[in-house]
């Protein structure tokens, strides 16, 4: 790897465990062997530093998921599929989750992590509203559906250590993963399904005192 790559996983390391405020360009030049000189020579402060460890994530990412779109299969199979590879994109990156937790709860690069998700999230919903037109709106709108299975896969993560303590085996094992894939997958059908059967009959009315 080069000198920046170093110092990237240097800092992506630190920064998990540490987070952003309490992490020094001192101490990611001391775990990488080079001179704090060096970090800013590559990078100019800790903030693009920490934006560059940010950003090498979503671009893997997006790649990931713009690959399982793209894969030949039904509308269905591939949002299946793209739902397998952000959990095993998840699964394999323990501290992206940690820096996206911390970030959110009060970080200073929160406009930065929305402008990465931005793109991913209008190819999700405009792909649900392409191939169901029931998506543009209403209680299954695409926007919603993304929201929804995105808590559904993230909170995994995130809330993993409580997980230990509610599962019978731990929650990031190879079985309890493929256990939640499949968990996904059959949420979503029932979703699609709702889809394509409200294609063909009426939309039921909602209560008015359940409106907000």
């Amino acid at each position: 790897m080069s000198a920046r790559d170093d110092i990237l996983e240097a800092a992506d390391r630190l920064f998990g465990e540490r987070g952003f405020d309490a992490t020094t360009t001192r101490e990611i030049a001391a775990a990488c062997r080079v001179n704090k000189a060096l970090i800013h020579y590559h990078f100019a402060n800790k903030g693009t530093l920490f934006g560059a460890v940010l950003d090498r994530y979503y671009e893997h990412l997006e790649a990931a998921l713009r690959e399982a779109l793209r894969e030949k299969g039904s509308v269905r199979d591939r949002l299946w599929h793209a739902l397998d590879v952000y959990t095993d994109f998840l699964a394999a990156n323990g501290n992206f989750s940690r820096l996206i937790q911390r970030e959110v709860a009060g970080g200073a690069h929160v406009e930065r992590i929305i402008a990465s998700m931005v793109p991913i999230f209008a190819t999700g919903v405009d792909m649900l509203r392409q191939h169901y037109p029931a998506t543009s709106k209403g209680a299954l709108s695409g926007a919603q559906l993304l929201i929804s299975f995105y808590g559904m896969v993230v909170s995994y993560f995130t809330y993993s250590p409580v997980l230990e303590g509610l599962l019978a085996e731990p929650p990031l094992s190879s079985r309890s993963l493929q256990q939640r894939k499949r968990h996904l997958h059959r949420m979503f059908d029932l979703a699609v399904d709702a889809l394509e059967a409200g294609a063909t009959r009426p939309q039921r009315r909602i209560r008015k005192g359940a409106r907000r």
